[in-house]
């Protein structure tokens, strides 16, 4: 008789227990935004990096002197994409009866602001100017803005001519004529779309856009990811919501860009990113890595060459200088993550340790050191630095100031002859060639 209370008390127990473990049952995740922003998952650079003045000067190789930087760099953080924008507005109406969602579920994001900077990506560009200023002192102790000294090129895109403007005034901040701040007016060029094989090579390109940006191997993989992993977080997502009918597969990549978007544009980490797990976070961004590996690196062969315009120029531009054809000792342009991912892949670099495909596992992921959100966030900077020596001349790259060690060369600072060595017959390339297709 005594036996069938504690029977009751132990049920009760192993119910309770069951509840309390079960992370099915949990609510919502809580993210900080400290945490999300050093994560290393979005296009967003950590505050204490993107607006720090805290920075030396660069020291120079032993009998050395900086004559010449080359910037490429990635225009501020923007709005969602349009087609972003329309995802967004599918999940507002999936989300209306999601309990946890009542607070947030509306899609704040306008389609008059699709692709628009943010005001942080107005201000991001400004301190890449200020920081180029701080770094580089020597280099640019003195210099006064002159259109053939100092060339500035953005593409013919609002977002990257508005990042363009913002970082000349960091670089002449206070150092102009117009009114009491001091604001230098500059001159800068682009070519029309279609057209830019510098800057926009991939859409100036037929071969690329008839053979690359809907490659068979891309879909394959692409196809392969989506049927396994993110039709799994779908399944999870809908469970753990209580979504019904499930949801899609194809919008949950989207529930983690209104996450970043969030983030970006309110600081908001209690909403869409609440719904996401650390793991599932990391799982969905990838489907995204995926996605440029094949369009824009090594995941075509093709890739490997399209920057050949831009690596032309260069040489051609650093050739004049030192040759006293010149006056040019800056040479700064602003673009997109697309652009520097051709580049650095058309240079060799920005390889990891596995080819980036759909049957990696969660920690092989983990492992990858070169992706666009990890190290291509709004704002990055590729700086190429030439200097003059006593008896030769070195080149160096560097990603968000980070050296980069050019395939064929010792050391970061590369002899420029074995530069253009390792480049080969991708300087003066025949991009019209290259790009057209029968």
């Amino acid at each position: 008789m005594m036996m069938f209370p504690y029977r009751i008390l132990y049920s009760i127990f192993i119910i309770n227990l069951f509840v309390s473990y079960n992370p099915t049952l949990c609510e919502t995740y809580k993210y900080t935004r400290e945490y999300l922003l050093n994560s290393k998952l979005f296009s967003l650079e950590p505050p204490q990096t993107a607006f720090s003045l805290d920075i030396q000067p660069i020291s120079y190789p032993d009998k050395c002197k900086l004559k010449q930087i080359h910037l490429v760099s990635r225009h501020g953080s923007r709005y969602p994409a349009p087609e972003s924008i329309l995802a967004f507005d599918e999940l507002e109406k999936i989300f209306a009866n999601v309990s946890v969602a009542k607070e947030w579920y509306k899609n704040p994001f306008p389609m008059s602001k699709n692709y628009l900077l943010t005001k942080r990506g107005e201000i991001e560009p400004y301190f890449d100017g200020l920081q180029s200023r701080k770094r580089y002192a020597k280099f640019w102790n003195g210099v006064e803005y002159d259109p053939e000294v100092i060339k500035f090129q953005s593409t013919q895109i609002s977002r990257t001519g508005a990042s363009m403007m913002s970082f000349s005034q960091g670089l002449f901040n206070r150092k102009g004529p117009l009114d009491t701040c001091k604001s230098q007016p500059i001159y800068y060029w682009n070519l029309p779309l279609k057209q830019d094989d510098i800057l926009l090579m991939y859409d100036a390109c037929r071969r690329w856009n008839e053979t690359v940006l809907a490659s068979n191997k891309l879909l394959e993989q692409r196809y392969a990811y989506g049927n396994t992993t993110l039709t799994q977080i779908s399944k999870s997502l809908s469970e753990r919501y209580h979504i019904s009918p499930p949801l899609d597969p194809h919008l949950v990549p989207y529930i983690f860009l209104n996450c970043q978007f969030w983030l970006t544009v309110f600081n908001r980490t209690d909403a869409w990113c609440s719904l996401l797990s650390p793991k599932e976070l990391l799982l969905i961004r990838y489907h995204n890595d995926i996605i440029f590996y094949y369009q824009y690196s090594y995941g075509h062969p093709l890739n490997t060459r399209l920057g050949c315009r831009y690596f032309t120029q260069l040489v051609n531009g650093v050739e004049d200088y030192l040759n006293g054809n010149s006056s040019m000792i800056a040479d700064l342009k602003n673009a997109h993550s697309f652009t520097m991912y051709v580049i650095l892949t058309t240079l060799g670099v920005f390889k990891n340790k596995y080819p980036v495909s759909a049957d990696l596992t969660y920690e092989q992921i983990k492992e990858l050191e070169y992706t666009q959100d990890r190290t291509l966030y709004w704002s990055s900077t590729l700086y190429f630095e030439i200097y003059k020596c006593s008896d030769r001349v070195l080149i160096r790259a560097l990603l968000n100031f980070k050296p980069l060690l050019i395939p064929g060369c010792e050391n970061e600072y590369c002899e420029w002859n074995k530069f253009k060595e390792t480049l080969g017959d991708k300087i003066g390339c025949d991009f019209e060639k290259m790009c057209a297709y029968p």
